[in-house]
């Protein structure tokens, strides 16, 4: 009675308060696929660490308290029944022993201590009295292996697993809700719907309910069963949630609305009246997507990029939301093979988006190859702008200088900050003015409404700034200098250093030579500009095949290098990624390039590596082979053979004089002529 009703009971009421600020501590985004159980978020077990170190505390202090091990006296062997030796067998007769070691495996599981969980987990398995014990602890080792991603041992479990049908509904939900978990965490949607159902039939709870119903919708849409995922969220709907729940299954039902099928006016007039409720303030962003969405589903592309780009634009703290509306607009131009706009949509997409996002990784990824291309085309964009501007006429370039500066300080005379007031060089600032234009006339007048701008601004600024706090001073090199008690002479250099540079760039940009000093106004400096392009071709059709995966456009830009600049160092190499590229998917054209670097620079080491494909193992042999007599004449160096020495290097420089070791022997040879001398 002692060990249920006070220590074990005081115990579990600790666990049970854990288990309470993991669930309300959670919050669901559902605008995602939910998680089956709130504590697969890796942040609930700092919520509940204290509450179920606490029941471990009284659960292993009931077990050697109350342990009780020894036999009850028998009966004479002849006259036991099979219970009789089934209790005699016992290694433990107190039955709070079993729950209490249950209770230790779930707490420490609770606080993600998966391993020494597992280990009292397969305990009770093999020790517990209580039949209905081993099964629970083993349906927890399953959780435990979804929680580390061993899939096939958790379907092991489950399936060696028999549940009769007369256990309790709470262990028969447990049963198929870790099932479910199982499939969806691998994707295998389709595979989960049904464990969720028979869950959905034996849990209890208002919340625990319309969760599982709101999830099943989930599954079904995923799996592509648009009436059914419909119909489930009218039931969500129907089962009157908190409003955030209620709306988000509004919302999804127009997300997976069919077109086709339905009237796309009627859902339509949802959603703009929802647009009207005072209700929605917070959500508008959310509608304003899912407008977004029914609009592309509908082909009307221009009337979806305007929704998207309001839902951008909605104040809202659901930064996700922003990412995901973002995204939508990356994705679409992407698609139309836009990739300056692509690359700066997916940049703020992932700014956005929680780190925990399912997707977040590969759209990292994504964003980091695109921006690779994009760095290159800025690059040809911009060096193209300033030879186009310092091909103009004096008067008309000096005009075009003076309408900049006029535009700068006008801004500044209306309290305004000039969007063209930090621009490095005359050709930047002209090119990102034709893309401001185009934004701004798309989009609107204002720069802070004008999404598109300040994508692109926001880019540019960690481009130059970094990921910088939202503080005071942010641009001061000595912010923790910079307070209203620094002495009046303490940091003053710092300060007076930074202050002055920026005075000095905040009067460049208003004079002209701020906007000339990168013009390519001569020969020397048109050449110079001509190279940056030709390699930003070259860097870009490597960054097209290699991290885009892109053939056609990587083809183009190597041609674009042939075409422009015919004289270039860099045509071979050019044609040998021209060869390499079409390789797999043109035959023919990869031929024709390989016969054309052959002929036009067959001494090149790209003509070398088509033309000989043990090439490159020659030449990694000729490596070695350098790198062994270098060592070699080091070494007799050291043993002041210095003759030797000499004549090693010698020897070594007339095979490979070309090589990066080179250097080295010309080096050592010095030294070991003084060391003669």
């Amino acid at each position: 009675m002692t060990a249920r009703y006070n220590i074990y009971f005081n115990g579990y009421e600790s666990f049970k308060a854990g288990l309470l600020k993991v669930i309300n501590g959670h919050t669901d985004d559902y605008a995602e696929l939910l998680k089956v159980f709130e504590y697969s978020d890796p942040s609930s077990a700092t919520r509940c660490s204290s509450d179920m170190e606490k029941a471990i505390q009284k659960a292993s202090k009931l077990i050697s308290l109350k342990s009780i091990t020894a036999r009850p006296e028998g009966k004479e062997k002849e006259r036991m029944t099979t219970a009789d030796e089934e209790l005699l067998n016992r290694k433990e007769y107190n039955e709070w022993v079993d729950d209490s070691y249950l209770l230790i495996a779930k707490s420490r599981f609770y606080k993600q201590e998966y391993n020494e969980s597992a280990a009292v987990f397969e305990y009770c398995i093999s020790q517990a009295n209580d039949p209905m014990v081993r099964k629970e602890a083993s349906i927890w080792l399953a959780r435990i292996y979804n929680e580390k991603g061993k899939y096939s041992e958790s379907y092991r479990t489950l399936t060696e697993l028999e549940i009769p049908s007369k256990s309790s509904k709470g262990l028969k939900a447990m049963y198929y809700t870790t099932m479910a978990d199982l499939f969806i965490k691998q994707q295998k949607y389709s595979e989960a719907i049904d464990p969720l159902e028979k869950a959905i039939d034996l849990v209890s709870g208002k919340r625990t309910k319309y969760r599982l119903k709101y999830l099943l919708a989930q599954l079904n849409e995923q799996a592509g069963n648009a009436s059914a995922a419909i119909s489930l969220y009218r039931d969500v709907v129907k089962m009157k949630p908190p409003y955030d729940v209620e709306f988000n299954a509004r919302i999804n039902i127009a997300g997976v609305f069919d077109v086709n099928a339905g009237n796309p006016r009627e859902m339509r007039k949802e959603m703009e009246k929802m647009l009207k409720d005072s209700k929605n303030k917070d959500f508008l962003d959310q509608i304003y997507f899912a407008l977004g969405n029914l609009s592309m589903k509908e082909g009307n592309d221009s009337e979806a990029l305007e929704f998207y780009r309001k839902s951008v634009s909605s104040s809202s703290v659901n930064q996700n939301q922003k990412g995901r509306s973002y995204l939508a607009l990356a994705d679409y131009y992407y698609r139309e093979q836009d990739l300056m706009k692509a690359g700066k949509y997916y940049d703020s997409t992932v700014f956005l988006l929680d780190k925990n996002h399912a997707d977040y990784q590969a759209l990292r990824s994504k964003s980091q190859n695109l921006n690779t291309v994009v760095s290159q085309l800025t690059i040809i964009q911009t060096e193209d702008s300033l030879q186009k501007v310092a091909g103009m006429p004096e008067s008309e370039r000096n005009a075009l200088i003076l309408s900049i500066i006029n535009d700068i300080t006008k801004a500044e005379s209306e309290g305004k900050t000039s969007q063209y007031s930090d621009r490095y060089n005359l050709g930047q600032f002209y090119e990102n003015e034709r893309r401001f234009q185009d934004n701004i006339e798309q989009e609107g007048k204002w720069y802070f409404y004008n999404q598109a701008a300040l994508t692109f601004g926001r880019t540019e600024f960690r481009r130059r700034w970094g990921d910088r706090k939202l503080e005071d001073n942010w641009r001061r090199i000595n912010k923790a200098r910079s307070s209203g008690s620094m002495s009046a002479t303490e940091g003053s250099d710092n300060t007076q250093n930074v202050a002055d540079s920026s005075i000095t760039e905040t009067l460049d940009y208003k004079k002209p030579e701020f906007y000339l000093k990168n013009l390519p106004l001569t020969d020397s400096l048109l050449a110079l500009s001509d190279s940056r392009i030709a390699n930003a071709y070259l860097n870009a059709g490597k960054a097209y095949a290699e991290k885009i995966l892109d053939p056609e456009d990587a083809t183009e830009s190597f041609e674009k290098i042939i075409a422009r600049y015919p004289g270039s160092e860099l045509v071979p190499e050019a044609i040998y990624n021209l060869y390499k590229v079409n390789k797999d998917i043109n035959y023919t054209k990869s031929e024709t390039y390989r016969q054309r670097l052959i002929k036009m620079f067959p001494e090149t080491e790209f003509a070398r590596m088509i033309s000989d494909p043990d090439y490159y193992n020659k030449k990694m042999e000729a490596l070695k082979m350098a790198e062994y007599l270098y060592q070699e004449a080091y070494n007799t160096y050291i043993r002041e053979n210095f003759t030797i020495a000499v004549s090693l290097c010698d020897s070594a420089l007339k095979k490979y004089s070309q090589d990066y070791l080179a250097p080295k022997f010309i080096l050592l040879r010095a030294y070991s002529i003084a060391r003669i001398s």
